[in-house]
């Protein structure tokens, strides 16, 4: 028997809006605290346009302008696309200000080798988007219209993106809410989750609100940034949701950085969320420039200049994957290489990067870490009766990198050995059966092991039943 097969679906990480890996770092430094990372990222957000047709106050874009270049950004697209990235999130300003063909042209280049979304206002419909996007993100920041347009300062904006909602979900396609958690809706979560269920939406990943761009000049006199007291009430919300709303399935959690002390909650109840820039994250803006992450305005290279794979792998990014740089109360925590210190861009503190401000300045962690954090377990079971199944639309692997990566809707998991014949005797089927899957690898692994392996492509949705 070939033991790699079970190990093989290892280190899948999902994609909620920042991709989220659980594997820790071996380190380059003697004290192990270096940030190791993949050959490529795994998640690229592509920002299509500055332009947005909403007025947020607390917009991280470091600008609101015109359109753009398109002739320049065809050649951005082109340039991401040879690297085979295996997510790309598109994100603006407002991307849905991009003409549909324009946007159906960039899905068509990158969904041959990447699971291409979008993250939308929903103020606008794209009623011919491809069919090969993955799925639509679309923010809810209120229940209602007046707490909604408070928060982005656009009159009727409200109703627009609710009935975009529902014009996606009575397509077929599968929308994530994605609200922002400030120091004004904190109390709302569980109401704002509600809504999302009852809209059809597919999950809520809720995004805790930082300094950046335009928002950072707003801050200061705004209370976007909530407070541990208001953070706690919204983490209540969030879980008691998750528990309660079951047509989400569970889907319900945080999609960007928050620090594992800041609450005992986000540790006993399974609902960290930890941060992947420098890891396998990135974000591109409309001129190619390589940034850590959407917040950060830090510039590594560009790729119209040299490829992202190359950007990705210059030492110069070892000013920030070196993590000397952390201070207290993260510098001595233990789970420093899983949790990362939190969100590492405030740009009203640090100019480059800095630990999440909601530890900063503290000696010790606000909660001391009595327990490890639990991620996504694989799948260790199946059923009596042999399956049926096929390879999902959205699955792809890619084997030109060390890494041989299995591409999914939401994950990427990295294959070994049988396990990566197996994944591609798959993909050449319309339909199998789980019976000519052990036949066909009954020499080289045991049927405990294949089936095993098909439990584990279903969890993260790389085959469907038929």
């Amino acid at each position: 028997m070939d033991t790699r097969l079970s190990k093989s679906l290892a280190r899948p990480s999902e994609i909620p809006a920042i991709v989220s890996c659980d594997y820790q770092s071996a380190g380059r430094r003697e004290d192990g605290k270096y940030i190791d990372h993949t050959s490529i990222p795994h998640l690229c957000h592509l920002e299509l346009t500055y332009a947005c047709n909403q007025f947020c106050p607390f917009c991280y874009n470091p600008v609101r302008t015109t359109l753009g270049n398109f002739k320049l950004l065809d050649r951005v697209v082109e340039s991401i696309a040879c690297s085979q990235i295996p997510h790309v999130c598109f994100l603006g300003g407002e991307p849905s200000l991009l003409p549909v063909g324009k946007l159906n042209e960039y899905i068509d280049t990158l969904a041959d080798h990447s699971s291409v979304t979008i993250t939308t206002n929903g103020r606008i419909t794209l009623k011919s988007i491809s069919e090969r996007l993955a799925f639509i993100a679309v923010p809810l920041h209120g229940t209602n219209a007046q707490m909604h347009e408070f928060l982005n300062n656009t009159p009727g904006s409200f109703a627009e993106t609710i009935q975009t909602i529902r014009y996606y979900v009575n397509e077929g396609r599968v929308v994530r809410a994605v609200p922002l958690l400030n120091g004004y809706n904190y109390n709302q979560m569980y109401d704002i989750v509600k809504l999302a269920a009852d809209l059809g939406m597919e999950s809520v990943y809720v995004d805790r609100y930082e300094d950046g761009g335009i928002g950072a000049q707003n801050s200061i006199n705004l209370a976007y940034k909530p407070t541990r007291e208001q953070f706690a009430i919204a983490l209540g919300q969030i879980i008691k949701a998750r528990n309660e709303i079951t047509t989400l399935g569970g889907r319900v959690g945080f999609g960007t950085a928050v620090p594992y002390c800041l609450d005992t909650r986000l540790i006993a109840d399974a609902i960290t969320c930890n941060c992947g820039v420098g890891r396998d994250f990135c974000a591109i803006n409309p001129m190619g420039d390589v940034r850590m992450c959407n917040q950060s305005q830090l510039v590594f290279g560009n790729v119209l200049e040299e490829s992202l794979e190359d950007i990705w792998n210059k030492p110069s990014l070892d000013i920030f994957r070196d993590l000397s740089w952390v201070s207290e109360p993260c510098k001595s925590c233990q789970l420093l290489l899983d949790c990362t210190a939190g969100c590492k861009v405030d740009v009203n503190y640090s100019d480059k990067f800095c630990i999440d401000y909601a530890v900063r300045g503290r000696a010790t962690p606000i909660n001391p870490i009595t327990k490890m954090p639990t991620h996504p377990v694989p799948c260790d079971s199946y059923p009596e009766k042999l399956r049926i199944f096929r390879p999902s639309r959205y699955m792809k692997i890619t084997t030109r990198y060390p890494e041989k990566l299995l591409v999914t809707r939401y994950q990427t998991a990295e294959l070994e050995g049988i396990a990566l014949e197996m994944a591609k005797f798959i993909l050449k089927h319309e339909t199998i059966d789980e019976q000519t899957l052990i036949n066909r690898f009954s020499n080289k692994v045991d049927e405990t092991e294949t089936r095993l392996f098909v439990s584990k492509m279903l969890q993260i949705d790389a085959i469907e039943l038929v």
